[in-house]
């Protein structure tokens, strides 16, 4: 198995664990607070976002005190990173190769989620201890945003290699001509 083939599988999980995180932590501001409230029909989500809350102090999914960009970034992930994450399962779980535009989009999405990540990063690192510790941003900052912070990283700069070779090759031919 080739590095690329390697680094697709590694995008390919990454991908398959996205998209239930997506709907079951990052999106839920985008439910009506019934369906997740105790009695509603998806009251699990509303267990899982208490236990995250109580095992992680991510501020960001705090009723109040939020800082307005999460919003912003939230809307990304569910007009962005959801059919991407859909669309890039099945175009990296193939054995096919990724075209030029699969690449670039790919290359667009590690670029966003790296940029959007790393802004977390930095306000989380920010917060106030009284809210969360230094240990606990350690394990937050370091371990959950960090994970994604690295994955996306990794996709942009791989992205980014194979799109160069596409592109000299082109060159070359034109060159050529």
């Amino acid at each position: 198995m080739g590095a690329t083939s390697k680094l697709n599988t590694v995008y390919v999980v990454y991908f398959i664990i996205h998209i239930p995180v997506l709907f079951c932590v990052d999106l839920v501001a985008f439910y009506p607070p019934a369906w997740y409230a105790a009695t509603g029909p998806l009251a699990p989500l509303g267990q899982l976002r208490a236990y995250y809350l109580e095992s992680y102090k991510d501020q960001f999914f705090q009723p109040s005190g939020v800082p307005s960009f999460f919003a912003l970034f939230a809307f990304f992930e569910l007009v962005f990173h959801l059919p991407v994450s859909v669309w890039a399962v099945r175009a990296l779980g193939t054995k096919a190769a990724l075209t030029g535009k699969d690449e670039l989009l790919l290359f667009l999405y590690g670029v966003e989620t790296a940029l959007t990540t790393v802004t977390c990063m930095w306000e989380a690192y920010g917060w106030d201890e009284a809210l969360i510790t230094g240990a606990e941003k350690v394990t937050l900052i370091g371990g959950l945003y960090g994970s994604y912070f690295v994955v996306a990283l990794v996709l942009t700069i791989d992205m980014w290699m194979r799109l160069a070779k596409k592109l000299e090759a082109a060159d070359k031919v034109k060159k050529a001509q």
